[in-house]
């Protein structure tokens, strides 16, 4: 699954994000990705003021993620599409995390409900 332009573009305004981090969806359908981000400081963009946030996605496993989250591919999908609230989800057991916890409360806050 290919997470939406819109999602990736909120994961650069967090300011919790450690300076890299990746972190790893595993999917019950075996369509595991993980995000790579990197923040980059303003001596690494040309001195720029302010810092970046780069965000990639990958197909597969991560080498020791910060944040390993599990669900079903469903799940996943509701939450993308703004169906179902991924703190709701967590809660019913929909989502078990291991990890930054900090982190994996930050990346609920990214998913809008509607």
């Amino acid at each position: 699954m290919q997470l939406p332009a819109h999602i990736l573009e909120r994961l650069r305004l967090l300011t919790c994000l450690p300076q890299t981090t990746r972190v790893q969806f595993r999917l019950s359908d075996g369509s595991d990705f993980y995000l790579r981000v990197a923040r980059r400081g303003p001596a690494e963009r040309g001195g720029e003021e302010a810092a970046a946030i780069e965000a990639e996605q990958v197909s597969g496993l991560a080498e020791a993620p910060d944040l390993d989250l599990e669900m079903s591919y469903n799940t996943l999908r509701d939450i993308i599409d703004g169906q179902l609230s991924a703190r709701h989800a967590f809660l019913l057991g929909d989502i078990r995390y291991t990890g930054n916890r900090e982190l994996a409360a930050a990346l609920a806050d990214l998913f809008a409900v509607h």
